[in-house]
């Protein structure tokens, strides 16, 4: 009953909904309108299967040798690009990369799709996890705001409304992302037919990825179409999102007021973001430094793949996902009992 009380007075904020409705009128702004009109190939299949002969080991000596990288960061980045080749292998047997997907547009439409930054997943999952902490935040922070703290907070059964709190802020900012989430992808689709592509696997010989040392194919570790792909993308997004609503929750608790919270955890974000700039290249903790929550969306157009010269791991989007889960709940669970164990001021 009080949870459901908690997110009516979350949903009963207009700020919040006329935030959310400038994230959707944004993200259809954003939308490339000079692609909006092309007459895409999606049935030419791509002329040769580029898997066949493709060497990952080739890629592995260019990363280690251009990057200096050496004993265990070299083996590692060398086992990696095995178990790509493994895949690469796969792929091949099975064709991928005969799909028209979009055909010569396809790298451009499947950026514009996927990309983490600039793309509309990228736009819609940054919305999210910015949603997620900001609800989170005026979940927890409304009592001090109302000034109705030291009348609640006071006692044993007041102290338990955190907890409720921080419950509604999760379901009210994961709840907001899946309908701008939605609102948004039905517009993009209506915009662009995709209706002959869903069955295409993403690795098509016409996607590719280019990165410091130039362009390599598209290889995921599994096969993909492109509609599991979006699924598979969207599902892990809404994790990153509980992770951002939980850490969100765990700065408000400590936070004064909303303002600092929202500080805080920029600040927060900013030093994940420059941690690799601190940490020598050639050690784990460089590359452990990029499965961080803000790290993992900024590569979210890589993700069920190697992931490029920034991970050694397979994976790293459902580790870094997983582990950034974990520490974050655990955070949260600690400060609802350091706040149910403070005096309050």
């Amino acid at each position: 009953m009080i949870f459901l009380l908690e997110l009516k007075k979350i949903l009963s904020m207009a700020a919040l909904w006329s935030f959310v409705a400038l994230c959707f009128a944004f993200n259809i702004w954003a939308i490339p309108s000079n692609l909006r009109n092309v007459d895409f190939d999606t049935t030419t299949p791509f002329p040769e299967n580029i898997f066949d002969g493709y060497s990952a080991s080739e890629t592995a000596d260019v990363y280690i040798a251009m990057f200096n990288l050496s004993d265990r960061v070299a083996d590692r980045m060398a086992i990696k690009h095995e178990a790509l080749q493994a895949a690469a292998n796969e792929r091949a047997a099975e064709g991928a990369s005969f799909s028209p997907y979009l055909g010569e547009l396809t790298q451009v439409m499947h950026l514009n799709l996927f990309h983490g930054v600039a793309g509309v997943l990228g736009r819609l999952l940054f919305q999210g996890m910015l949603l997620a902490a900001l609800v989170a935040l005026l979940a927890i922070g409304y009592e001090r705001a109302s000034n109705t703290e030291h009348s609640i907070y006071t006692t044993k059964k007041g102290r338990g409304l955190l907890r409720s709190k921080i419950a509604a802020g999760l379901v009210a900012g994961v709840g907001l992302y899946i309908l701008l989430a939605a609102a948004t992808l039905a517009v993009y689709f209506v915009m662009f037919d995709y209706g002959a592509v869903w069955g295409n696997n993403v690795s098509s010989g016409f996607n590719y990825v280019i990165d410091i040392i130039g362009a390599r194919p598209f290889i995921t570790w599994r096969s993909f179409t492109v509609a599991s792909y979006l699924g598979a993308s969207i599902g892990l997004g809404l994790l990153l999102v509980v992770c951002f609503s939980l850490m969100g929750a765990s700065v408000a608790v400590f936070s004064k007021n909303g303002y600092m919270g929202f500080l805080a955890l920029l600040l927060i974000n900013a030093l994940f973001l420059a941690a690799p700039l601190a940490i020598p290249m050639n050690t784990y903790s460089y590359f452990a430094s990029f499965y961080s929550p803000i790290w993992l969306w900024w590569n979210s157009h890589l993700w069920f793949t190697d992931g490029g010269i920034t991970t050694l791991w397979r994976h790293f989007e459902l580790w870094g996902t997983g582990f950034s889960f974990l520490a974050l709940a655990v955070t949260c669970l600690f400060a609802v009992k350091k706040f149910e164990k403070r005096d309050i001021q």
